[in-house]
């Protein structure tokens, strides 16, 4: 049994999986000391780039499957490949945006969903960067627009729903809205 304060877990079991997740079911004590079953998401953790160019920041324009067209961070999955997370930051903004080099900031890392999956989306703030061409990456993407926004319109963005992606809003506001008591 392993123990995850104030859940326990008695058993796993392997619902589904594909190359993108895998859908688990748990055998678990609630917290309330009742036996259950947890189902839960494992999926590869992802990056988000606030990518700023001058006073502009880089947002992505695309149309996902599921929910259709947004606008949103650069960013993706971290791959096996990668040596860490800042270099699958680093590997999707030059991808997507043709953007590199400069100086990186991490902000952490936010749980999206955590009542479906412990995937986290690490979060970081690139400046000062280099322009170059897309390298190109998945041809899902083939649809991607690279918009280049004034700051003040990426925070309206974030609040107002064209930034349709939480952890891209999230970092958004965080790397553009001064923070109380902070001057700069």
């Amino acid at each position: 049994m392993q123990r995850r304060e104030p859940w326990t877990r008695r058993s796993r079991d392997v619902l589904c999986r594909t190359p993108r997740l895998s859908v688990w079911r748990d055998e678990v004590l609630r917290p309330d000391g009742q036996a259950d079953t947890y189902d839960w998401v494992g999926a590869p953790d992802l990056v988000r780039v606030a990518a700023f160019a001058g006073d502009d920041l880089l947002l992505i324009e695309q149309c996902h499957y599921l929910v259709g067209t947004t606008w949103q961070l650069p960013g993706g999955s971290v791959d096996p490949a990668d040596a860490d997370h800042r270099a699958a930051a680093e590997r999707e903004l030059c991808e997507e945006t043709g953007f590199h080099g400069g100086r990186w900031t991490s902000h952490g890392s936010l749980h999206p969903l955590p009542g479906l999956s412990p995937l986290r989306v690490h979060l970081w703030v690139a400046r000062e960067l280099i322009p170059g061409p897309p390298t190109g990456g998945d041809p899902g993407e083939a649809d991607l627009r690279l918009r280049r926004v004034p700051s003040a319109e990426a925070a309206l963005a974030a609040r107002d729903g064209r930034i349709g992606c939480a952890a891209s809003a999230a970092l958004v506001l965080a790397s553009v809205t001064p923070i109380a008591g902070r001057c700069g």
